[in-house]
């Protein structure tokens, strides 16, 4: 099981590393579009379509890396306040959030097929397939749904990491 688990790691290691890029993205559209708009009088018509689509690749590219990482919000207060249950408060809060995740990732990928059979695009100046960007939230709800699922079922303390 280990390979398949290092192979996750880094397919989310190259998530993160493109989720990163695009708000390295984002900062060079928006400084290019106030150049373009206040020192030379052009705005351009692409810059905020393309910063949405980057502000989504972002957070759903970088999402399943951060749940590796423990960096998603966590609400400590009741297994803090139970130490004799505490393992098992979190390992139910994190098979919970598998569920969830997972669940959402199965709807999100029937709408991505919808979308590609239809051939919807965005209602934007640039338009693209919104299967596209649909399936950065796919992939980004289950490999997310997958490292709770890892988190729950880890040995020792669950949420600490293991390098």
């Amino acid at each position: 099981m280990t390979p398949i688990l290092r192979v996750q790691d880094m397919i989310s290691r190259a998530g993160f590393i493109l989720g990163a890029s695009a708000l390295g993205a984002i900062v060079a559209i928006y400084a290019f579009e106030v150049i373009s708009r206040y020192v030379f009088g052009a705005p351009t018509l692409w810059a905020s379509d393309f910063v949405s689509f980057l502000l989504l690749i972002s957070v759903f590219a970088t999402a399943p890396w951060l749940t590796r990482e423990g960096g998603h919000v966590a609400v400590t207060i009741v297994p803090d306040m139970l130490p004799a249950f505490r393992d098992a408060i979190l390992r139910a809060g994190f098979l919970l959030a598998a569920g969830v995740c997972l669940w959402a990732s199965w709807i999100c990928l029937g709408e991505n097929v919808y979308l590609y059979n239809r051939g919807t695009e965005t209602l934007t100046t640039i338009r693209i397939p919104k299967w596209i960007l649909s399936a950065f939230i796919t992939y980004g709800l289950l490999n997310s749904g997958l490292y709770f699922l890892r988190l729950a079922f880890q040995r020792g303390t669950p949420g600490a990491h293991d390098a």
